[in-house]
């Protein structure tokens, strides 16, 4: 009679055993780790909204982005858009570097940033925000851009 109470433990044991072996360690999908952003995955426009949406949702008032803008990043058809937002003084989130020491607790303005793309696409520049970067919606720039985009429609 010991056997058999011995043998059905040992069945039990095992079979609960194999059973958390197989749902814990096999069955289990792999955790993905937290992918930085980069300007890369964006454009003009979802940059924008991205910055906007993260705004005040967060103790921290700053989007952390990794690598660098690349060349010809602000489009043609993305002018409109950001002509349509640059005299918007909306608070947004401001943008850091991944290698950033310095945090800042200053805000940017979505007029800002549209200000800075499209100085980009007017002079053929590469965009480079720094290590951190809270713009400000700007009167003089705004005229410079208004003058381009006049003699761009004509």
């Amino acid at each position: 009679m010991r056997k058999i109470i011995i043998s059905i433990l040992l069945i039990f044991t095992l079979l609960v055993g194999g059973y958390f072996f197989y749902d814990f360690k096999i069955n289990k999908p792999k955790k993905e780790y937290y992918k930085n952003l980069s300007p890369k995955d964006l454009d003009p426009k979802s940059f924008i909204t991205l910055f906007t949406e993260r705004y005040n949702k967060r103790l921290t008032n700053f989007v952390t982005l990794g690598g660098e803008f690349p060349e010809n990043w602000v489009k043609a058809n993305d002018i409109q858009y950001l002509i349509s937002i640059m005299h918007s003084k909306q608070k947004c989130c401001g943008y850091i570097n991944i290698f950033s020491s310095y945090i800042s607790n200053d805000n940017a303005e979505v007029g800002g940033f549209a200000i800075i793309f499209l100085n980009s696409y007017i002079s053929q520049t590469k965009i480079n925000l720094g290590l951190n970067c809270n713009p400000k919606v700007d009167l003089a720039s705004i005229k410079k851009i208004e003058t381009w985009y006049q003699k761009q429609m004509k």
